[in-house]
C-alpha cells in the first residue's frame, strides 16, 4: 500500500472559499457561525462550498481567538462500571453537539488521587464535571478551581456544603420506595448495604430506608445497616457481617450495584434460596441485573440523562460569561423495576396474580414489573 504524501496536503482555509464566491473573508467567517447579518443564501452558498473544499475548522486558532480550550474534564471515581460509562456517554454526546471535547480522568476511589488530577486538569480544560471518591471528605482542591474562574459541576456524590451545580440522584424517595416494596413482599427484617457514611448521597440513602421502617413500625436496629466501600470486595465484607449475626436479615437493598453483585454472588456461595431465603434489591441501574438467574429487582438506568445534563449545565456556564449563573441542584428519579429476587414464592403483595406465574416459568421479558 503507498504511503501518504502529506507534503502534498493543502489546507482550506476562509480565503479560498471567499475567492470562490467573490465575496470576502469576514462574509465567509461570518456565514459559518451562522451570523444573523449573513442573508440565508450567502450562508448556505458559503456551507455548500465549504463542503465541496473539505474545508475544516481551524480548531487552535478558534480556541485562541476564544481563549478556550473546548475541552470538558471530566474526573470519576471509576471507568470500567457500567453507571459511570453511562455517565461519560451522555456527557460526551452534548459536548460533541456544542463543539467540545472530553478529556476522562479516574481518581481510583482514592482522595490523593482525585487532587492530582483535579490539579493537572485544571490547567487544560474550560469546565469540569466530577463525582467525588468514596475517599473524599474535604472538598480545598476544588474550591481554589472554583475561586480561580473554573466551573464545576458535581453528579452523583457530591459535596453537601459547595456552591456549584450538581446533578444527582433522588436517593431518600429511592430507598424509601426499594425498602416499602420489600416489606409490601413480606420481608420484615431488612437490611441496607451503602457506602461510607460520610458521603451525602449514602445519607440519603439511610434517611430514606429509616423513614420507609419507620412508617411500617419496623424499629430502628442499628445493626441492620452496614456502611462500607462501593467495591466488590468492600460487599462481602458487609455482607458476611450482616449474615452473621445472631438474627440475620432476611433481605438486603444494596445501595450500588457493585454491592449488590457481592450479596448476590455471596448468597449463592452459601446456597441461600433468593428469594426464598434472602430478598435482595438494589439502588442502581446495571442491566446486569436483568440477566441473572434470580434477576435483580432494581431502578431504571439514568446514567446518560445524568451525564447529559451535568455537560448541558457545565457548557452553559462556560459560554455564559456575561453574568454570574447561580447553583442549581438538579435531582433525578428513577423507576422502580421489580424482578424475581425481592418476590417471595408465598405472601406478600406482589407475590399473587399473573406476575407470580411470570416469574415462575421465567418468561423473556416477563419478569419486570415497571411501578410508575
Amino acid at each position: 500500500m503507498p504511503r501518504l504524501d502529506r507534503s502534498r496536503r493543502t489546507t482550506v482555509t476562509i480565503v479560498d472559499i471567499a475567492e470562490k464566491l467573490q465575496i470576502s473573508s469576514s462574509t465567509v467567517s461570518r456565514a459559518l457561525r451562522n451570523h444573523p447579518d449573513i442573508r440565508p443564501e450567502t450562508v448556505e452558498a458559503v456551507k455548500n462550498m465549504a463542503k465541496k473544499l473539505n474545508y475544516q475548522p481551524n480548531t487552535q486558532a478558534q480556541s485562541l481567538r476564544e481563549r478556550r480550550t473546548r475541552l470538558l474534564g471530566v474526573l470519576v471515581p471509576e471507568i470500567q462500571q457500567f453507571f459511570y460509562s453511562s455517565v461519560l456517554n451522555g456527557i460526551e454526546e452534548v459536548a460533541f453537539r456544542k463543539g467540545y471535547q472530553v478529556v476522562v480522568c479516574k481518581s481510583g476511589e482514592t482522595y490523593e488521587r482525585e487532587m492530582l488530577q483535579a490539579s493537572a486538569m485544571g490547567n487544560q480544560v474550560d469546565g469540569m464535571i466530577v463525582c467525588l471518591s468514596q475517599q473524599t471528605r474535604k472538598t480545598e482542591h476544588f474550591r481554589q478551581l472554583k475561586q480561580q474562574g473554573m466551573p464545576l459541576v458535581f453528579f452523583d456524590r457530591a459535596p453537601e456544603r459547595f456552591t456549584a451545580h450538581k446533578v444527582v440522584f433522588d436517593n431518600e424517595a429511592h430507598t424509601f420506595q426499594l425498602t416499602e416494596h420489600l416489606l409490601k413482599s413480606g420481608f420484615s427484617r431488612i437490611a441496607l448495604l451503602t457506602g461510607p457514611a460520610h458521603l451525602t448521597s449514602c445519607q440519603e440513602q439511610i434517611r430514606g430506608y429509616e423513614k420507609a421502617l419507620d412508617r411500617y413500625q419496623k424499629g430502628d436496629d442499628t445493626t441492620l445497616i452496614q456502611t462500607v466501600g462501593f467495591g466488590y470486595q468492600d460487599g462481602c465484607v458487609g455482607f458476611q457481617k450482616l449474615i452473621k449475626q445472631p438474627a440475620p436479615p432476611d433481605a438486603i437493598l444494596a445501595g450500588s450495584d457493585q454491592l449488590a453483585f457481592a450479596t448476590l454472588l455471596e448468597a449463592r456461595s452459601l446456597k441461600l434460596a433468593i428469594p426464598g431465603q434472602l430478598g435482595l434489591a438494589v439502588c442502581g441501574g446495571d442491566p446486569f441485573h436483568a440477566r441473572f438467574e434470580n434477576a435483580v429487582t432494581s431502578l431504571t438506568a439514568k446514567g446518560f440523562e445524568m451525564g447529559s445534563r451535568a455537560a448541558y449545565l457545565c457548557i452553559q456556564d462556560i459560554e455564559n460569561t456575561d453574568k454570574a449563573v447561580k447553583a442549581r441542584t438538579e435531582r433525578i428519579t428513577s423507576d422502580l423495576v421489580i424482578r424475581h429476587s425481592s418476590v417471595r414464592p408465598q405472601g406478600g403483595e406482589y407475590a399473587t396474580g399473573d406476575y407470580s406465574r411470570h416469574i415462575a416459568t421465567h418468561e423473556p421479558g416477563a419478569d419486570e414489573v415497571h411501578i410508575y
